[in-house]
């Protein structure tokens, strides 16, 4: 563990040298744009599960909340996160640019299976923009297009990730894409990339990728494709279809849902899910959001064991006390399968309560 905080040291410091480079060599009226925070978090498993450790090949991770997505521990406070983000918008004679810097589980259970190896778990994204056309193009490494959730919970309803972000979509991608504006509500954009969660190819394949988005005052729906061989060595393809919409009910509630079903030829193996949001914002300050949902990975190759599980979270948000620009999550969250796969493959359900903790600096 302190080899891994060292290493995230030397990240950040890295890039605060980045952030006073670019503040340098930026004389257009301060256009770059600097951000960060910290995420940890507390659970406290009601079963008090056994610690399972899970080998990949960048990482090892002891992991006693099985399902869950980077709230792996229990019992005892967690770091999961750290993020600096720098940030240069694209103008329409000007190119941009976005770099993403972390350090933290979170990041290294992203990339654990990265082919490029473990010094890449320190740039979830780093990209340049240009304009071309009537749109413009995005070269480098950046997060995933599909989902209704990301990798920073403080752009997430809730704290702890669904069952659908852990298991159904990939994390990132790396290659091209192209942003298409469609009148005043659409817009497409169309994927060139190496695959799922790899920057060094693991075939001698590509995959596409195709997002379609239609925003009006009463909806979003975004609709995404990906396709291509995924696993090494292999040309037979993977296909995932994922759907997000979301709708304002009211001036305090909205509506979230989240479909994604996925077919990998190579592996004969079928998964699939819904998951469910509302979000009522009770003040300007406080809000709270119930999410449900259901996945089935019919062969058990997303999670390991073929399985339906389901999970119902009740997030409460709020300013933390003692600074109101930190966020403070307060989350229930009940897990079930139809399978034994929590405690060591000892019982079929868990609840949790958890405690998420997010500040920006």
């Amino acid at each position: 563990m302190l080899r891994r905080w060292q290493i995230g040291k030397v990240a950040l410091s890295v890039g605060m040298a980045l952030i006073s480079n670019a503040f340098a060599a930026d004389n257009e009226g301060g256009k770059l744009k600097v951000s960060g925070f910290l995420d940890g978090y507390f659970t406290f498993n009601t079963s008090n599960p056994a610690t399972v450790v899970v080998p990949s090949p960048n990482y090892t991770f002891k992991v006693e909340n099985a399902l869950h997505n980077f709230t792996f521990r229990n019992r005892r406070p967690r770091l999961q996160l750290a993020e600096i983000v720098l940030e240069h918008p694209m103008t329409e004679k000007r190119f941009g640019f976005r770099l993403d810097l972390d350090a933290g589980t979170t990041t290294e259970w992203v990339h654990q299976a990265e082919p490029a190896g473990r010094s890449w778990a320190f740039v979830q994204q780093a990209f340049v923009s240009v304009p071309l056309g009537k749109g413009y193009l995005d070269f480098g490494k950046f997060v995933t297009h599909h989902g209704a959730e990301v990798i920073e919970s403080k752009d997430n309803w809730n704290y702890s990730r669904s069952l659908l972000f852990a298991w159904a979509i990939p994390y990132y991608h790396a290659g091209i894409r192209y942003w298409l504006p469609m009148g005043k509500s659409d817009k497409l954009c169309l994927h060139l990339y190496q695959g799922w969660n790899v920057i060094k190819d693991n075939n001698r394949s590509k995959s596409i990728g195709l997002m379609w988005q239609r925003s009006t005052e009463g909806y979003t729906l975004t609709v995404n494709y990906t396709g291509g061989a995924e696993l090494p060595n292999s040309s037979r393809l993977r296909h995932l279809l994922d759907v997000v919409f979301t709708k304002p009910l009211n001036a305090k509630d909205a509506l979230m849902l989240n479909a994604d079903w996925a077919r990998d030829n190579a592996a004969s193996a079928t998964w699939y899910g819904l998951a469910v949001y509302w979000r009522r914002q009770l003040n300007a300050n406080h809000a709270l959001t119930l999410r449900a949902e259901i996945f089935r990975d019919a062969n058990g190759f997303a999670t390991g064991t073929a399985q339906t599980a389901m999970e119902i979270t009740l997030t409460y948000e709020m300013p933390a006390l003692w600074q109101r620009s930190a966020l403070l999550r307060l989350e229930v969250r009940h897990d079930f399968s139809d399978a034994a796969v929590f405690d060591g493959g000892t019982k079929r359900r868990q609840t949790l309560f958890i405690v998420g903790l997010l500040q920006p600096f």
